[in-house]
């Protein structure tokens, strides 16, 4: 969203959800970039507009409109703040880690692009995941990003999204440290055998494996 749409959206309440949808919906189409002035209504025409319906009519275009394209239900969750169900959430995340991790083996030993945000979408999905109360859901799709993305690691010349890596794990392993047990120690095993490379958060999963 930029700047003009974020204002929009923060003045006008349910008109500026709307007209936020709207400029998603011709965002995500792949219309290549032309002027504003031919490409929509300037902002204030189509809040004017927006205003002259009523709040169920406002509700209805935006419910039609995110039904219409996914990308556009997902950047209204987002900002709405609103998490799916742990089941939704599951098959996104392991989604996410297919994106992230993938691997053209075309560019093996060299330093090709990766999905960052696929990345982000993983690190935010495994935390829902813990908050809702779903860690071994989120230790099973962990120990699935540990598999395919230390791979990544070791098919890259440097190695460069090991820092993402590490960061979507943290909160798992930070979660599975305040659980403790037998479990714990199970999982840490489990994780540094998926390791390819050895040092994915390497130090955080041997100390779990010590007597407490």
């Amino acid at each position: 969203m930029n700047r003009d749409e974020h204002d929009l959206y923060h003045r006008s309440g349910i008109n500026g959800l709307v007209s936020f949808t709207v400029n998603v919906t011709m965002a995500k189409q792949g219309k290549r970039p032309v002027p504003r002035i031919v490409q929509t209504v300037s902002p204030k025409v189509l809040a004017d507009a927006l205003n002259k319906r009523t709040k169920a009519e406002l509700i209805q275009l935006i419910v039609a409109i995110a039904k219409s394209d996914i990308r556009v239900a997902r950047e209204l969750e987002t900002e709405l703040t609103l998490t799916p169900p742990h089941d939704v959430l599951v098959a996104r995340v392991s989604a996410a880690i297919e994106r992230a991790t993938d691997v053209d083996e075309d560019l093996m030993n060299s330093n090709f692009d990766f999905d960052e945000q696929a990345y982000d979408e993983v690190r935010k999905g495994l935390a829902d995941l813990i908050q809702q109360g779903q860690l071994d859901q989120a230790k099973k799709l962990a120990l699935k990003l540990m598999k395919q993305g230390s791979y990544q690691v070791e098919c890259s010349d440097e190695g460069l999204m090991t820092a993402e890596l590490d960061q979507c794990l943290q909160p798992v392993i930070q979660a599975v440290r305040k659980a403790g047990g037998v479990q714990a120690d199970r999982w840490a095993g489990e994780m540094q055998m998926a390791d390819r490379v050895g040092f994915i958060c390497s130090t955080e999963l041997a100390q779990l494996r010590r007597p407490s």
